[in-house]
């Protein structure tokens, strides 16, 4: 039975891609937290919206100080990761649309929007939550440009 070789950069090539797709997101100053008892009722939420279910015991929480912070689509209130961590900003860490939003990131297991179940079924996007954008202005809360 032959061994198949790689070229040598290819070999290379192929181990930066895999050292830098699997992690690698790690916003700065970001603390560990512990799920207040909330997100739980949150997650049945948002299992019964989507009609997914998933772990919610495998999620490592985190929170980054401030009303965002940088992501891959600029600033972002919050961001779910594929090893089932979700970082949310200080000042939304309490808000139930962008939680819900990260967490069905987590039960639908990738990133990206589609509709359903993002939007319909489960409106958790800005523009789709209680009113959308709108509602934001008449509460003074101005959203960064995504939860991703």
């Amino acid at each position: 039975m032959g061994r198949i070789r790689l070229a040598p950069g290819l070999f290379w090539a192929a181990a930066l891609l895999v050292a830098t797709s699997g992690c690698g997101f790690d916003p700065e100053g970001d603390q560990p937290i512990a799920p207040p008892p909330v997100y739980q009722e949150w997650w049945a939420k948002t299992e019964a919206c989507s009609g997914l279910t998933g772990n919610f015991y495998r999620v490592q929480w985190s929170v980054v100080e401030g009303s965002s912070f940088p992501c891959s689509s600029g600033q972002c209130a919050g961001h779910w990761t594929t090893s089932h961590h979700i970082f949310l900003a200080s000042d939304w860490q309490m808000d139930e649309m962008v939680v819900r939003h990260e967490m069905l990131h987590e039960l639908i297991g990738r990133p990206g929007h589609p509709n359903p179940p993002f939007g319909q079924g489960c409106p958790l996007t800005w523009a789709t939550w209680n009113g959308g954008a709108a509602w934001l202005d008449v509460v003074g809360r101005v959203p960064p440009k995504s939860v991703d």
